[in-house]
């Protein structure tokens, strides 16, 4: 059996830079606060529905935001097959997008 041998890395280069990164999460979003009975909801879209194209809808864990849990998922290489027949609808809870207000206390 062969013996296993440490590799020194010489230097190591992000792919994409963190501006680059940035501008990949946000191609062909559109966002929108959405009033209903109960406030109102901050979707975003990410994607153009073309006909009978179904839509993922995505519905954040608690504490994040729809950036924060689905970015790395959607950005995923692999996930691009998934994103040319699929629109993506993302609902963030109240107060949780980016920049929201502060809910008042009582």
């Amino acid at each position: 059996m062969e013996e296993l041998h440490d590799v020194q890395l010489t230097e190591i280069k992000p792919l994409l830079t963190g501006q680059n990164r940035s501008n990949l999460q946000d191609v062909n979003c559109k966002e929108h606060d959405v009033e209903t009975a109960h406030g109102v909801l901050h979707v975003t879209m990410r994607g153009v529905v073309k006909g009978n194209q179904p839509t993922i809808l995505t519905y954040h864990d608690i504490g994040l935001n729809h950036k924060s849990c689905f970015n790395t998922l959607f950005n995923f290489e692999d996930m691009q097959e998934v994103t040319q027949h699929f629109s993506v609808l993302h609902v963030d809870a109240p107060g949780q997008q980016d920049n929201a207000p502060i809910f008042p206390t009582g």
